[in-house]
């Protein structure tokens, strides 16, 4: 996170990814989902989780799951199936895109799920979030 000074009254928070977005934002809550004993899943089409920030966030490595490198298509069935199997505290997911069948997907998945769900928007220019 990069925090510019431009004057007194301005400041601009930059940060590198929108998974460092969402645990600035998001700590307390996700702080809360760590005292459970289900995995914590980050999931991403590119490498944007570095451990330190989750030591910096007080949540524990030892549960934390980060898949990179997946697909649009991989990344719906992967939330679907972490859902759906019910092992999960919470999911994470950098996704971009969705089409209305995608969203169906998901919003049912989420329905039958006591997981919650972060779908984060990831644009280099406009990061934004969004949970359920």
């Amino acid at each position: 996170m990069l925090i510019e000074h431009s004057s007194p009254q301005l400041m601009a928070i930059n940060f590198e990814t929108p998974f460092q977005q969402v645990l600035q934002q998001q700590r307390p809550l996700l702080r809360s989902f760590n005292k459970e004993k289900k995995w914590q899943l980050w999931l991403s089409d590119r490498p944007m989780l570095k451990r330190s920030w989750l030591n910096i966030a007080g949540l524990d490595k030892q549960k934390v799951v980060h898949l990179a490198n997946l697909t649009n298509n991989n990344l719906v069935s992967t939330i679907e199936k972490a859902l759906q199997s019910k092992t999960c505290s919470y999911v994470v997911a950098c996704i971009n895109d969705l089409n209305e069948q995608d969203k169906q997907r998901i919003e049912q998945a989420v329905l039958t799920s006591d997981t919650c769900l972060f779908l984060v928007h990831d644009e280099q220019s406009q990061q934004s979030v969004q949970y359920h």
